[in-house]
Order: C-alpha cells, then sequence, then structure tokens
C-alpha cells in the first residue's frame, strides 16, 4: 500500500508548524515510511456535511483531509462517470491474502474489521456450506446486502463460495468491488441498471454487483434464485444497526436449505446478550409466519465481539442459524 493514513489526533500534534516547514517534515515522513501520499483520517459522520437531517448512508468520508501526493479530482459528477473513476487516486492493501481497492477520497475503508474477515474465512459454517455445495453439485451463494468494497464479499469467495451477491449504494464503493476483485483474478459482472439480469447468473462470473438499495435484493434474488446455487449465508454489516436488512436477509436465504444471517450491531457491553436474544426472536418470528407445517428453531450460534466502538460499546456480529421452511418439493 502506497498511502499512509494519519489519526487527527497525530495530525493535531504537528499541524502547528508553517506551512513550508509541514512540508519538508511529509517529504521526510513519506521517504521514512515508503509512501507516495498522506492523509488525515476522521471518522465517518454519520450525517451529510451541512445537513443534520439527511444521513450519510453512502458512508462517504467527507472529512478526509489530503496532505502530500495528489488524490485526484476534488468533485465529480453525481453519479460519478467513468472518466471520474479513471481519474481518481486509487490504492490497494492485502489483508488474510485478499487485496481491497478503494479510492480513499470517495470511500472509507475499515481497519478494524481484519479479525472478521479472517473469521468468516475460517467460519464452519462456510466451509459446512461449501462442502454441502460440493456433495451435492449445486454450489453454494452468499449475499452480503452492505458490500462496501469488499470487506467480507473476499473472504466468503476465498472461502469457496460459488458466486456472491453484493448490494452497496456508494458507486465508488461498487467500483473498489469490481477492482479488487479484478486484483484477486475473481470475475465480476455489474448491474448496468437495465431491466434485464438473468444474463448475470448464467455466465461464470463469481461476483454479482448491484449499485443500489439493498431493498431490491428480495425481487433480483426471485428473478434469479433458478439460475444460482442455493443462499446459504447472508451478511448485514450497517453499524450502528443493520435491523433494516433483517427482513430482506430472511427473505433471500434458501428456504429449502436454510442458512445463516450475521448480523451486524452495536451494543452497550451490559445489554449484549439481552440484545443478541432479542435480534434471534425476531427472526425465529419471521421463521413462525410461514406457512412450514412444524417449529423449527431458530439458533443464535455465537455471538462475536469485532471491536470497541465507542466506550462502553461494541461493535458485535451474531451469528444466527435459520432453519429450512420448506420443503424441496414445495419449490
Amino acid at each position: 500500500m502506497d498511502i499512509s493514513l494519519l489519526e487527527s489526533q497525530t495530525w493535531k500534534a504537528i499541524n502547528g508548524q508553517d506551512e513550508t516547514a509541514l512540508q519538508d517534515l511529509l517529504i521526510l515522513v513519506a521517504k521514512h515510511l515508503k509512501v507516495t501520499h498522506i492523509a488525515v483520517t476522521k471518522p465517518i459522520p454519520p450525517q451529510v456535511d451541512g445537513d443534520d437531517s439527511q444521513d450519510n448512508v453512502v458512508r462517504s468520508p467527507s472529512k478526509f483531509m489530503p496532505l502530500y501526493g495528489a488524490f485526484g479530482r476534488e468533485t465529480c459528477e453525481s453519479p460519478p462517470i467513468q472518466d471520474d473513476f479513471n481519474k481518481a487516486y486509487w490504492v490497494t492493501a492485502k489483508q488474510n491474502g485478499v487485496f481491497q481497492t478503494w479510492a480513499p477520497r470517495w470511500t472509507m475503508f475499515s481497519r478494524g474489521n481484519i479479525s472478521e474477515k479472517a473469521r468468516i474465512l475460517e467460519l464452519p459454517a462456510v466451509a459446512s456450506a461449501v462442502a454441502e455445495g460440493v456433495e451435492d453439485g449445486r454450489g453454494c451463494t452468499a449475499v452480503d446486502l452492505y458490500a462496501g468494497i469488499g470487506y467480507f464479499v473476499f473472504s466468503y469467495l476465498k472461502a469457496g463460495v460459488s458466486k456472491v451477491l453484493c448490494w452497496d449504494l456508494n458507486p465508488w464503493s461498487t467500483e473498489g468491488l469490481r477492482r479488487g476483485a479484478d486484483a484477486n483474478k475473481w470475475r465480476a459482472v455489474t448491474h448496468d441498471g437495465g431491466s434485464g439480469i438473468d444474463h448475470m447468473a448464467t455466465n461464470d462470473a463469481r461476483l454479482l454487483i448491484f449499485n443500489e438499495s439493498n431493498e431490491h435484493a428480495t425481487a433480483r434474488l426471485e428473478t434469479l434464485r433458478t439460475h444460482l446455487p442455493p443462499v446459504r449465508h447472508v451478511n448485514c454489516g450497517l453499524l450502528p444497526t443493520s435491523r433494516g436488512s433483517w427482513t430482506t436477509a430472511f427473505a433471500v436465504l434458501d428456504p429449502t436449505a436454510g442458512g445463516w444471517v450475521h448480523v451486524h450491531e452495536n451494543f452497550e457491553l451490559s445489554e449484549i446478550v439481552d440484545r443478541a436474544e432479542g435480534v434471534r426472536k425476531e427472526f425465529q418470528r419471521m421463521h413462525d409466519t410461514t406457512d412450514y407445517p412444524e417449529h423449527a428453531e431458530v439458533v443464535l450460534e455465537h455471538i462475536n465481539r469485532v471491536k470497541t466502538y465507542a466506550p462502553g460499546v461494541f461493535h458485535v456480529v451474531l451469528d444466527i442459524y435459520i432453519p429450512p421452511y420448506l420443503t424441496a418439493t414445495c419449490v
């Protein structure tokens, strides 16, 4: 990686220098670290700049501050066009043997998720779905409803999942996702906004990318389901809560095979166990409203504490197993 990202507190400590001295310092820092670019990172603001009523749903790093090196255009078309992508500065990092690519001026990169990426790579439930898919010859599919630049998407692919379907609202994220897939030599196809999507699942692409709201995921899956391996894993990776995607996650899982939903949430330390059980009960309620004649238990298999999000608040991932609710003859 040829960029160094400084924490905002580090920047405050050196920002009192005059401009000439500061540039001389940055040149020395770049030379010492063997990087070509330096910037200041700050937390992704929850609201759009200048509008406290509008959520920053695309997780744009609007507080990003370039210090050294050319980071590309300061503005772009909305939505960005190919020329914007071509002239942006792109960075590639390697974690867990997987390349990830992003444009730091336009897209966030979360270093703190590295342990969760590694966990997905080795997760027994993922290995089980892959093995079952190999045994029955159908393969398996995963869905990431908040894909970003491929944080967890690429872990599923490296673990052997046949195909991953991805949703993200930020076109810079989906472009980074496409470039990252290319760097890892995984073929990707991006939905171009047209009405026909059957072709996306009938070729050898392992990554199907949708630059749109995941509210469309259920309808997309119903169109593509007969062309895809069964969906066995769904990732719901939005913080501080992914609640808005739970119904979709349940709906896109294969109803005859069942599978796992991985729910990302921020919980206070003292409430983790109780609130995790509350999430499990929500999925149990969904399962109980199906026409399946027998009661089947939704299981909270694991609570993974990823990192602290704020004092006393943890980013957790809940691994929830959803049993089948249709027999194969009903499909």
